[in-house]
């Protein structure tokens, strides 16, 4: 199974780019792994198969709401995440949260 463990650095400026810049965002829905390459993420063969597993359909979630989630996106992502992502696209009526 693959998974990502970011440095907290490397999180905190994703997460950042993330609620913030629109090219960003553009470039992180559309090649996941050159936005990731832009961070300083070292690309290598455990990072594409996450992306590949993971990042084939990026739906990201409003600037506002990756913001507001921002302490758990990063405990996510600096824990060593699996196949197991937040679900940041999470209905606004109700139903998904994170936990």
């Amino acid at each position: 199974m693959a998974t990502l463990k970011l440095d907290s650095s490397i999180a905190n400026k994703l997460i950042d780019l993330l609620s913030s810049d629109d090219a960003f965002r553009q470039l992180f829905s559309t090649d996941t792994l050159a936005a990731l390459a832009q961070l300083g993420v070292v690309i290598n063969d455990e990072i594409e198969a996450f992306v590949k597993d993971c990042c084939t359909k990026v739906q990201l979630a409003e600037k506002g709401n990756i913001a507001a989630a921002q302490g758990h996106i990063r405990d996510m992502l600096t824990s060593g995440a699996s196949q197991s992502v937040p679900m940041l696209d999470a209905n606004q009526a109700g139903g998904r949260s994170l936990k």
